[in-house]
């Protein structure tokens, strides 16, 4: 083994062959893995073209070294679950090959997609509607192909087509089947590419030139391989720790939040596990609930601060011994008041497509850790209130740590136990820009006549369906009068004037059109006409007396049950009606 720290070089082949022996090893520093499909695609539309991918640090070491320093590694990731694979598995606390040792200190997120590529899986959400996060079958399980078609797509394709021919793409053992494909990952079966080239008989020239290509840019480990290195031959960790922080702070890659965690972590263990896999499994724990939700660490370690009534600015002086030693002692209340903020949020109907700030849960947070209780109808009632508000006022988004500050210390002042929840605990509160968490009659105009069908309706219309069991079912914004019915041949035949169609387009996204249907209720209702869906027996809420359900009266229909949703709204705030 090398003696000083210097530029070296190692195939791809050997990396991840490294990589599944478990001597090619991540660190606890590295962050989670991040990348999309599409960039390990592009990634090896890079490798064929002969275009570098970059540098990587490796702590390059020995058994006995790791057994002495004893740090907290991991496996890489082979079968990769976008949003739902947070950590890697822990590689064995003894070392017992006497070989090289590869640490991972840069590079992670380039050899674990060439990894999932070669060896593994990659499954990512299909999404669509009705498609639910916790089935299985609303998720793609898929391996990386190389298209045999790919030139002559080339060839056929017409100036302007938006559907540009891949060379590489993940797909499907069906979708695999339904074209002409070669697995990538079967270049493992070769020693070489001359072999390669002699079993590909049946391939047209370009794909053999192709495949015999990339596997030559895979097995090479000169000068211009693929994993250029510099490795780091100290023997202590945090030697080894210092020079890549000093190597990799040039270059900006390590990002803040992640030394922070480092930090936050270092030392951290709690019988066989540590703190990283402590952290890791609580996130994963909050992001399968329900839909499921997109937390992440930098929200959990913001949210350790505000709990503890610490700097809630996510800065290494944030982050003392104190400080820590403090969050380590009450991580058993912090972990159960994360995992009963995302059980409250599943209940109230939210996920990560209708949660556009997750800093604004943490005043909620704040409450649950310091003992409030958030069990009944009223304080769930008064909960979504105060997100609906913090979201459609955009509260949190703007000078975040002043609104968390200022929200903190409302409930810093006040007996958690001993008082309810309520939107007007915050009446007094002033942010950045004069934004308040008081609803004027203004804002609820503002909210029916520029909201559009998304994540900010949807949150106001679980305030104007108090008694639908979001957790329990997955209910759809509806446009009572369809969405098909509006398109512009339809409204034509109605003998509408071509700016009221425009108007009419605009006006069918809104909150006066719009209402909750269960899934499946939705899937049946569609394209049909609202009056003939009523009649068939069907509940239009807030559905204006007298007033025509016929599209040709969209425009009384749409005034009429503004009026009535607004008053519910000025109900449920408290406002008196100017």
């Amino acid at each position: 083994m090398a003696t000083k720290n210097q530029y070296e070089n190692m195939s791809a082949f050997d990396a991840l062959k490294f990589a599944d022996e478990h001597t090619l090893l991540l660190p606890d520093i590295q962050r989670n893995y991040t990348w999309d499909y599409t960039e390990i695609e592009q990634l090896f539309e890079s490798i064929i073209n002969d275009y570098p991918i970059g540098s990587c640090i490796f702590w390059k070491t020995d058994r006995k070294t790791l057994n002495n320093e004893r740090p907290n590694l991991y496996q890489f990731l082979r079968d990769y679950t976008k949003n739902f694979s947070f950590s890697n598995n822990a590689a064995q606390p003894v070392f017992k090959k006497e070989t090289n040792y590869y640490i991972v200190l840069d590079g992670q997120q380039r050899i674990t997609s060439l990894y999932i590529a070669l060896y593994g899986t990659y499954t990512y959400y299909k999404g669509g509607r009705g498609k639910a996060k916790k089935k299985a079958n609303s998720w793609k399980e898929s391996e990386l192909y190389y298209n045999l078609d790919f030139y002559q797509q080339i060839l056929n394709q017409e100036i302007g087509d938006e559907n540009i021919p891949k060379r590489f793409c993940f797909l499907t053992q069906d979708e695999a089947n339904n074209g002409n494909y070669f697995k990538v990952k079967e270049l493992l079966q070769y020693d070489n590419s001359f072999e390669l080239t002699r079993s590909l008989t049946n391939f047209k020239e370009e794909s053999v030139r192709d495949l015999a290509h990339l596997f030559d840019r895979l097995d090479d480990n000169s000068n211009n391989s693929l994993i250029h290195y510099y490795g780091i031959s100290e023997k202590e960790y945090d030697k080894a720790l210092d020079i890549f922080v000093k190597v990799n702070s040039a270059g900006h890659k390590l990002t803040k939040s992640e030394l922070l965690f480092s930090t936050l972590i270092d030392g951290w263990k709690d019988g066989k596990y540590n703190g990283k896999d402590i952290i890791d499994k609580c996130i994963k724990n909050m992001n399968q609930k329900g839909d499921g939700f997109n937390f992440h660490r930098d929200f959990v370690m913001r949210l350790m601060l505000v709990l503890i009534d610490a700097d809630t600015n996510l800065k290494i002086s944030s982050f003392k011994s104190d400080i820590i030693g403090k969050i380590r002692n009450n991580w058993e209340d912090i972990d159960n008041t994360l995992n009963t903020l995302s059980d409250l949020l599943t209940n109230i109907g939210l996920c990560d497509e209708n949660l556009t700030s997750y800093n604004a849960t943490m005043p909620i947070a704040y409450y649950i850790f310091k003992g409030g209780n958030i069990e009944s109808k009223n304080a769930q009632l008064e909960i979504k209130k105060f997100l609906s508000v913090a979201m459609a006022k955009n509260l949190f988004g703007v000078a975040s740590n002043s609104a968390l500050n200022a929200s903190r210390n409302i409930l810093k002042n006040i007996e958690c136990q001993k008082t309810p929840f309520a939107l007007s605990l915050f009446a007094e509160v002033k942010l950045v820009g004069d934004r308040t968490f008081s609803v004027s009659e203004k804002d609820v105009d503002y909210w029916m006549d520029n909201y559009k069908k998304g994540p900010k309706t949807y949150t106001i219309l679980t305030l104007l369906y108090p008694n639908l069991k979001l957790s329990q079912n997955t209910f759809h914004q509806d446009h009572c009068h369809a969405d098909s019915l509006f398109a512009t041949k339809k409204l034509r035949k109605l003998n509408i004037s071509e700016d009221k169609i425009v108007e009419w387009q605009n006006m069918k996204d809104l909150l006066p059109n719009l209402q909750f249907l269960e899934g499946s209720e939705n899937q049946h209702k569609l394209k049909t006409p609202l009056k003939q869906w009523v009649n068939e027996g069907n509940k239009l809420d807030f559905r204006p007396e007298g007033i025509s359900l016929e599209l040709k009266d969209f425009d009384e229909f749409f005034k009429e049950r503004r009026k009535l949703m607004k008053e519910e709204l000025l109900k449920i705030f408290s406002i008196k009606k100017s």
